[in-house]
């Protein structure tokens, strides 16, 4: 029913995932356990949003150069300079019900082990435990591959027991953030309540002539680190980009107020072109099947 991955070697990983994404079996994967200590900062997310984690990006590279060479051999469309177009098999990276990783977002502190002088002596190759496989490894705390481990075996076991659970990937966003986003979409609904008061409908006290919704926004700063960890994984809803972008919370139907069901995160490009759409088509939304169908 499902491959559980716990290799340490970047080309037989990689080979081993695009061999089951292309035959679309389910693949669980450990990233690396190496220099790293704190079990509050492990997560379970697809591929692509695996942060603070050199094992993660050297697969997703590895995995970028396997479908290129493949596209380019058999003519395929390259897009993004990422890959095979739309529906490749490539698309594991971004879709953890193909692909789900097991990572810990803390910063590695360690270096690699050093090589002593035995081994430059003796030959690299006599001290590797299996033929090809890297010799020189980062120290490793031994409690994190066994939590690590126990994660893996955790979501293998409830997916078979057809009882899956919806792991939170996304890593926490700071407190400072938070507030940020909330004092911008608090600020920008100001400014267009200010701007659209003149036009309110005769009798309301919210709606103007067009139908736009204008007044207070409902959700505290709490509602905040749900809407972008739980609900939106820590990137743009319409392009997809990742932290790393600046992100904002948008209104997306103005007909209707600013309650955590009709918030969107989106990157600031993205916010930019659904601003100008509302201004000059009256609803945002309808630009952005553009910039989905670029994906």
């Amino acid at each position: 029913d499902m491959v559980i991955d716990a290799i340490d070697d970047v080309p037989t990983k990689a080979n081993l995932i695009s061999y089951c994404a292309k035959r679309d079996i389910r693949v669980i994967s450990c990233m690396g356990a190496g220099g790293k200590a704190d079990p509050t900062r492990v997560h379970i997310s697809d591929l692509r949003s695996a942060s603070r984690d050199p094992l993660a990006t050297a697969v997703r590279q590895k995995l970028r150069l396997l479908a290129k060479k493949e596209a380019k051999l058999s003519g395929e469309k390259i897009t993004n300079g990422s890959g095979v177009s739309n529906g490749g098999w490539l698309s594991c990276v971004d879709d953890d019900s193909k692909l789900a990783v097991v990572f810990s977002s803390e910063k590695v502190v360690a270096k690699l082990a050093a090589i002593t002088d035995e081994q430059k002596e003796e030959g690299m190759h006599n001290f590797g435990a299996v033929d090809n496989m890297r010799v020189r490894v980062l120290p490793v705390v031994g409690t994190m591959p066994a939590i690590m481990g126990q994660t893996l075996a955790a979501m293998a076991l409830c997916e078979l027991g057809g009882k899956p659970f919806s792991p939170v990937g996304a890593e926490r966003v700071g407190r400072n953030i938070r507030h940020k986003l909330y004092q911008h979409l608090r600020s920008r609904e100001k400014k267009l309540e200010d701007k659209l008061a003149p036009a309110l409908k005769e009798g309301s006290e919210n709606y103007t002539t067009t139908g736009t919704y204008i007044g207070a926004i409902q959700i505290d700063p709490d509602d905040v680190e749900y809407l972008m960890a739980e609900l939106w994984k820590n990137k743009c809803a319409i392009s997809g980009s990742r932290l790393g972008t600046v992100l904002e919370l948008y209104r997306w139907d103005t007909t209707k107020p600013a309650t955590p069901n009709n918030l969107v995160l989106m990157s600031v490009k993205s916010a930019q072109k659904f601003e100008k759409d509302f201004e000059e088509l009256g609803d945002g939304r309808k630009g952005v099947d553009d910039i989905i169908s670029a994906r």
